[in-house]
């Protein structure tokens, strides 16, 4: 009780810091854009600044936390160095852009969205340099960093509890996000905390916290699944990555037109038929990944020995 205690105190930092980091991201990248540099950055609202900010914070914070538990070592007990990496970390970029380009196909077949065909080789580069970030920093965070510490809170045995845990810290996380129809006008040092009261603003949405609370549980434990039965990051990384790809080139290069709710969300990763896809990509990952399986169950009967 202990340790999730601090683990719920590090998330509470993460919005408090998060909240007093935004405001001068957001004044930087303002004053950089008056320069004339970055002007693509004018289409994004306040809330994403938040957003941004409160991932910086929760970097910021990890060290603190692996210090306040008492550890060493932040790494799961079975992960390690992956001679396989290449060939894990490509096979989780084709399920996880493959996940994705089959949702966009089924919404386009539908007449849920309507594809605009405009998007510029500048938005494919910034759309990878996130997919490649995101990936990266958000794995090594909740698969890595948070993974490490909660089973190494629970204890021999509990692996699968924990994976369930994480993920649904990882949805938590996720599903807090500020209102997008809110309007925020001129930035103030104390307007990153006036927008913490609507971050929770979808779980008042019994539908849409099915749909999409539901998808990002999903894919924290086919995440989980994918990291935890290779023994390392690198399947997990590309399947996040991949999803990330797709959904932003999606989202640049096509109009949605119609609602098609619960099955389909006003993102494209978000509904019950996201829901049912990443439900088939977990029992891929499951199948795929049997001989990794293997190798790591021996080697913690070695470790249990």
């Amino acid at each position: 009780m202990k340790e999730a205690a601090k683990i719920i105190a590090y998330v509470c930092g993460v919005l408090v810091l998060g909240a007093l980091l935004a405001p001068p991201l957001w004044w930087a990248a303002h004053a950089v854009m008056g320069m004339g540099f970055l002007l693509m950055l004018q289409k994004y609202g306040f809330q994403k600044y938040f957003n941004r900010s409160a991932l910086v914070a929760a970097l910021m914070l990890l060290k603190p936390l692996v210090g306040a538990l008492g550890l060493r070592c932040w790494r799961p007990p079975l992960f390690t160095r992956d001679a396989h990496w290449a060939r894990r970390l490509a096979l989780g970029v084709a399920l996880g852009a493959g996940a994705m380009a089959l949702l966009a196909g089924v919404y386009l077949r539908v007449g849920v969205y309507v594809w605009k065909g405009e998007v510029s080789w500048k938005e494919v580069a910034a759309v990878l340099a996130s997919a490649v970030v995101v990936g990266v920093l958000e794995e090594s965070v909740f698969r890595g960093v948070l993974g490490g510490l909660v089973e190494r809170g629970m204890g021999a045995g509990r692996e699968w509890r924990a994976l369930w845990v994480t993920s649904g810290l990882f949805a938590a996380v996720h599903f807090l996000k500020p209102d997008p129809s809110l309007v925020v006008g001129e930035v103030f040092w104390w307007s990153g905390f006036a927008l913490l009261p609507h971050l929770f603003h979808q779980f008042a949405q019994p539908l849409l916290l099915l749909g999409g609370f539901g998808t990002l549980l999903v894919f924290g434990l086919l995440l989980g699944l994918a990291a935890r039965r290779t023994g390392s990051l690198w399947m997990s990384i590309g399947l996040h990555g991949g999803l990330v790809l797709v959904k932003g080139l999606f989202s640049k290069g096509s109009d949605r037109r119609l609602d098609w709710w619960p099955w389909s969300g006003p993102e494209l990763q978000v509904g019950l038929l996201p829901v049912l896809v990443l439900l088939l990509v977990l029992g891929l990952v499951w199948m795929m990944t049997r001989g990794a399986s293997r190798e790591q169950d021996r080697r913690m009967s070695k470790v249990d020995a």
